[in-house]
C-alpha cells in the first residue's frame, strides 16, 4: 500500500513539476520578447547581466507556481491519504 501511495505521489508532482516548467518557460520567452528594453536599461544603469534578468525569473516563477499553490484541495487529498497509508501500514 505504501508502495502505490508514493507511486501516486511522485506522479502527482511529476506531472504538476512539468506543467509548471512549461508555463515558466513560455512566460520567460514572451517576457523577454516583449520587455527586453528593461534587460537593456538594467543593464545601463550599473546592473550585471544577472541581476538584469532577475525581474524576468521572479515572473516566471510566479506565474509557473502559482497555479500549482492554488490547488490546495489536491494537496489536501495526498496529505490525508498519505496519513491514511502511514496509520494502515
Amino acid at each position: 500500500m505504501m508502495t502505490l501511495y508514493i507511486i501516486i505521489l511522485v506522479a502527482v508532482l511529476a506531472w504538476q513539476g512539468y506543467y509548471a516548467w512549461l508555463r515558466g518557460s513560455k512566460t520567460y520567452r514572451q517576457d523577454r520578447q516583449q520587455h527586453d528594453s528593461l534587460r537593456e536599461y538594467l543593464l545601463g544603469n550599473g546592473a550585471t547581466k544577472w541581476q538584469s534578468l532577475w525581474p524576468f525569473w521572479r515572473h516566471t516563477l510566479q506565474r509557473a507556481f502559482r497555479p500549482m499553490l492554488k490547488k490546495w484541495q489536491l494537496w489536501l487529498v495526498l496529505l490525508v491519504l498519505g496519513g491514511i497509508v502511514v496509520l494502515i501500514g
